[in-house]
């Protein structure tokens, strides 16, 4: 009905001219509800103009169709030159990730990284790729100034994303002023850090779906690994560490230095009993080897070996039963020394480890254990 009345008026004003709207209603039988309505309506086609006296007047169809396409048209326009655009940029990407390491490990299950640059540069592509959680096993006591300065924003833009962060360290990195300070900022901003004794595997999982692991006969390089049973070994080792370690301290205390020293104590000791040379001791352990043949020097006046092969005699029949327990008289819990800026992190370990053990060199040996002149060796019974 609006657009047979639509139709009368266009028809009358293309034939006799502008008109009111009075005169309209005077010269047409429809009914005024409609006419109005069908007025207003061939306004908004633009059909219908309006004088500024009132008056109305035909327009021409093809005119009244560009006013009323032509945003439709401009837009149609603008998306056609942003999608070409786009094709474009994709385009010129795609040799890009082609020649990238992502690129080239497409369909791949292990591909070698064998330069520093390479490693840092895939680190940064997979973090920013993340959106779950990655898992970081950091073997080798302290990190560089460098590298903590280096990883800092990596962290911190994955934490801000939601992305969970847990990392292992050894203990003795806790003893390292840079390091102990990049815990701290990365622990406030949501990330989960503990340590534990013994040497692991330098590895760090994306989303449980790629890893990077140290490469055995390259220090500075990684292998990018993508097969499914070795990403579920890496993390089954992961988690398995992570349930044994230690939170990472926020506040040194003089209990728990004591207790990290003696974890240490152990480690070394079913070391040696195992026939490892204090390099590879130290090596694993992650501190200098002038710090480890520190720990070995107590460990053989402990329990009164004349030499390593004597140590190696003792502690071969009692490792399961070694324990280096705290003296009667223990100390106050309080803040431990930590290494000034700059200072070496292994002799802050050996400081504070031999500060706190200090009373239990000389108290009594582990059971089991008689110490006696160096002169005398000990018999099995």
């Amino acid at each position: 009905m609006a657009r047979a009345v639509g139709a009368e008026v266009y028809r009358h004003l293309a034939d006799h001219g502008p008109a009111s709207l009075a005169e309209l209603h005077a010269a047409l039988a429809a009914d005024r509800v409609d006419l109005d309505l069908a007025v207003r309506h061939l306004l908004e086609l633009r059909l219908v103009r309006q004088a500024p006296d009132g008056h109305l007047r035909a327009d021409t169809p093809a005119r009244a169709g560009m006013e009323a396409l032509a945003p439709a048209v401009r837009d149609l326009v603008r998306h056609h030159r942003e999608l070409q655009e786009m094709h474009s940029t994709l385009a010129a990407l795609l040799p890009v990730y082609e020649s990238s390491t992502l690129g080239r490990v497409a369909g791949k299950q292990v591909e070698r990284l064998t330069d520093l640059a390479s490693v840092r540069r895939t680190i940064t592509e997979l973090a920013a790729r993340s959106t779950t959680e990655v898992l970081a096993s950091q073997p080798g006591g302290a990190r560089s100034e460098e590298v903590l300065s280096e990883s800092l924003h990596r962290t911190e833009s994955l934490l801000n994303r939601g992305v969970r962060m847990r990392t292992l360290y050894q203990h003795t990195a806790q003893y390292d002023q840079n390091t102990v300070e990049y815990v701290r900022k990365v622990t406030a901003l949501g990330a989960e850090v503990r340590t534990v004794s013994d040497a692991f595997v330098r590895v760090i999982v994306f989303d449980r779906a790629t890893a990077l692991i140290e490469l055995r006969d390259e220090p500075l390089g990684a292998a990018l690994v993508q097969d499914p049973s070795v990403i579920d070994f890496a993390v089954a080792s992961f988690e398995r560490a992570w349930v044994a370690a230690d939170e990472f301290p926020a506040v040194q205390q003089r209990q728990r230095v004591r207790e990290t020293s003696n974890n240490i104590k152990s480690s070394i000791v079913r070391m040696l009993v195992q026939g490892y040379e204090e390099k590879l001791i130290a090596k694993r352990l992650g501190m200098s080897v002038r710090t480890c043949q520190r720990h070995i020097s107590e460990i053989m006046r402990r329990i009164g070996a004349r030499n390593r092969l004597h140590a190696g005699y003792l502690l071969r029949d009692e490792l399961a039963g070694l324990s280096f327990p705290p003296p009667d008289d223990d100390l106050p819990a309080g803040p431990a020394t930590t290494a000034a800026p700059g200072a070496d992190h292994e002799e802050a370990t050996a400081e504070a480890g031999n500060a706190a053990a200090a009373d239990e060199v000389k108290g009594a040996a582990p059971p089991g254990t008689v110490p006696r002149p160096a002169g005398r060796s000990r018999t099995a019974g």
